[in-house]
């Protein structure tokens, strides 16, 4: 029978015992991480995270071997390019202290873009050579300003959804955009027990808060619709009652103290509109008037000057 080597036997050991002495134990997701930007991540939280990159089966056999209920269930999550994070801190600051280290990066190619990414309009760096076939093969409009190759219009390069092309990560890279939001994505973290996966975590006070203030609001809506009466629409219902009780009285000429006033503002209204209708009446019937005198002005001066020439004929005929 074959043994295990025993690098490998003392890791689990370790591991398993890090697991057990730790308050929260977490697995993260480390794919499309670069191996620069996870060191300088592990070494910023050094001292209250501790995050270690091992085989899956060794992870799982630690897992398997440590002595907390329920920590198997961690095991489920163990697949794909992960890691360990072992802390006494709470699962939220975990979370927390995870997304605060989170860092924008330009692409390589091959990343999925999750929002549309944009090339600004404005100078760049470039002097005019063969970047300027780079800028037009992606689409976008150049000229040259001031010995700068300078973009004139703003450009979606990539679409939301779509995977970046090395052609168009390089572009990227040398306009220093940094479209790529990456970082160590909490996937699930053990506490007490209990599994709590990344999006309860993210739920803080403000955002409980807004929900509350929607769901308040969309509940006084939903009242007010089936006159379902409780304090808090109340307020609401009197305006309600009053301005259909406004639209009332206009319809069936009720004056009263509380609708006079609304009666004068109509009768304004009314007697504007006449106004200007009657302004309308008076320049058509003027402009036609006009033309009218001009026919007949240009009528008389052809008939004098047939007059004229037959008098002339009569002279010399």
């Amino acid at each position: 029978m074959r043994h295990p080597a025993t690098w490998k036997v003392d890791l689990v050991d370790q591991v398993a015992q890090d697991i057990d002495n730790a308050g929260t134990v977490a697995i993260v997701d480390i794919h499309g991480l670069r191996n620069n930007q996870f060191q300088g991540i592990r070494r910023d939280v050094r001292g209250d995270l501790k995050i270690r990159v091992m085989r899956l089966t060794l992870l799982r056999k630690a897992l398997e071997k440590s002595k907390k209920p329920g920590i198997l269930d961690l095991s489920k999550q163990v697949n794909g390019q992960v890691a360990l994070v072992t802390t006494n801190s709470e699962p939220v600051a975990v979370n927390r202290v995870l997304r605060q280290k989170r860092q924008m990066m330009s692409p390589r190619g091959g990343e999925t873009a999750s929002a549309d990414i944009v090339i600004p309009e404005g100078e760049t760096s470039f002097p005019p050579g063969p970047m300027i076939s780079e800028f037009q093969k992606a689409g976008l409009q150049t000229a040259i300003e001031k010995g700068k190759i300078v973009i004139k219009k703003e450009s979606v390069v990539v679409k939301k959804g779509e995977v970046i092309s090395k052609d168009r990560a390089s572009l990227l890279q040398k306009l220093d955009i940094k479209p790529i939001e990456v970082g160590l994505n909490l996937v699930v973290a053990y506490a007490s027990g209990t599994l709590f996966s990344s999006d309860v975590l993210s739920i803080t006070p403000e955002s409980v808060s807004l929900d509350i203030a929607s769901s308040f609001l969309t509940a006084k809506t939903l009242a007010l619709e089936i006159g379902f009466v409780v304090p808090e629409i109340i307020p609401d219902l009197i305006v309600k009652a009053r301005l259909v009780a406004e639209s009332l009285a206009m319809k069936a000429g009720i004056v009263d103290e509380s609708s006079i006033q609304l009666f004068i503002l109509k009768a304004i209204r009314d007697a504007s509109a006449v106004q200007e209708a009657v302004g309308e009446g008076k320049e058509e019937k003027g402009s036609t008037g006009k033309e009218d005198k001009k026919k007949e002005k240009e009528a008389k001066s052809e008939s004098t000057d047939e007059d004229v020439s037959a008098g002339l004929s009569s002279l010399f005929g």
